[in-house]
């Protein structure tokens, strides 16, 4: 096959096709990797501290984690001495340039609690439960979060404990009495 033949340049088209799917492919490839390499360091690196790993949340072009310390707010020094050790961890491992974006924070105001581990660490805690009844009663339901059991949520409401049912609750965040939104830490 020669260059001025019309099947060699159906060639090179067809590699080319089949180079930026095997590229693409790879490219893939290696941004899965490289996120769990990430979150196994992470992983690592959040069990050496004194701090509780809430979720690792991704948003485009960058990596949030979100820590907390149980019983009290998180400080920002931890917070900036958990950062620099996920990023010496990785950098160690595996060089500056693979190096992802990311952030290390406190779960921050007006958190909204999206799983079951999260229910569970942040009980006894105050949050705000909205329903799909509280969208017709206009009544915000603010109360000590309670334990996860089955289908149903346990929020301690002015002394009475409430259950209500999973299905029914839309919206689940922190609360902070003194500010009036929700709870940082």
């Amino acid at each position: 096959m020669t260059s001025e033949s019309p099947a060699f340049g159906r060639f090179i088209l067809v590699e080319s096709e089949k180079w930026a799917r095997e590229r693409a492919t790879f490219l893939f490839h290696m941004e899965r990797c490289m996120d769990t390499r990430f979150e196994d360091i992470v992983l690592l690196e959040v069990a050496k501290s004194n701090t509780t790993l809430v979720a690792i949340e991704n948003a485009p072009g960058m990596a949030s984690v979100v820590l907390m310390t149980p019983g009290r707010d998180i400080s920002v020094d931890e917070l900036e001495s958990v950062s620099r050790a996920i990023s010496h961890a990785f950098i160690e491992l595996y060089g500056d340039d693979y190096l992802p974006a990311f952030e290390v924070t406190s779960p921050g105001l007006d958190r909204v609690l999206k799983t079951a581990r999260e229910l569970e660490l942040f009980a006894g805690r105050l949050v705000r439960v909205a329903t799909k009844e509280f969208k017709e009663s206009r009544e915000p339901i603010i109360g000590t979060l309670g334990a996860l059991g089955g289908d149903s949520l346990h929020v301690m409401v002015l002394g009475v404990d409430r259950a209500f049912d999973m299905r029914q609750v839309t919206k689940i965040s922190l609360w902070d009495e003194i500010l009036g939104g929700a709870y940082e830490g």
